[in-house]
């Protein structure tokens, strides 16, 4: 999974937001994104219990900034209850594309401006190893350039190897090493910055 460290924040602060940010009406995309496996379809509130499980888990969760249960405090369960209100980015569920059964998540989160991305996403770890992640992600670099985007920006984990290796795979390129710490616990991870430039269509013709 790729760290959502930046996007939690981004959700935690939504009420300072400027409204040169903020949009009147909250993010959705108008069709799903659909694979050969999966389908990346808006947050619905049934999702929530299936999310949090998933987030809160020690092991599926391990690398992103979202607490354990114990840890979750009335701020943060407010942002959890309000995920399909966002009006700064698009929270997304991953579903198998003949079942439509919950397989993970993932977000994308756009600048001011509209042509940078932040993103992260997490797969159940019931489903680790069959190329979900992969797909998902190219299933969200697809739509990102669609919608104009010049470049996507990601959060891992130094020893988030999986997750380092599918961005390298992708052509990410590490920008910058920081880290990040899980919200009100006392763990931090070193953590790598990743960039990707996007060539738009616009620029080929």
């Amino acid at each position: 999974m790729i760290s959502e460290t930046r996007v939690f924040v981004k959700l935690l602060r939504r009420d300072f937001c400027t409204a040169a940010v903020c949009r009147e009406i909250s993010m959705k995309i108008q069709t799903d994104l659909c694979g050969s496996h999966i389908r990346i379809r808006n947050y619905r509130e049934s999702d929530l219990g299936f999310l949090t499980d998933m987030w809160f888990d020690e092991e599926n969760g391990k690398y992103l900034s979202d607490p354990t249960r114990e840890y979750v405090d009335d701020k943060f369960q407010k942002a959890l209850d309000t995920l399909g209100e966002s009006e700064t980015g698009y929270y997304l569920v991953i579903v198998l594309a003949d079942t439509g059964e919950r397989v993970g998540s993932c977000c994308m989160f756009p600048d001011e401006t509209g042509k940078i991305y932040d993103i992260g996403y997490c797969i159940h770890k019931r489903f680790w190893g069959k190329g979900y992640g992969g797909e998902a992600l190219s299933l969200m670099l697809d739509w990102m350039e669609t919608q104009g985007a010049g470049k996507v920006t990601a959060e891992v984990s130094v020893g988030n190897v999986p997750s380092n290796r599918l961005l390298g795979k992708f052509g990410f390129v590490v920008e910058r090493r920081t880290k990040f710490q899980k919200y009100h616990m006392d763990i931090s991870f070193d953590s790598f910055i990743y960039g990707k430039e996007l060539v738009l269509e616009s620029a080929l013709n």
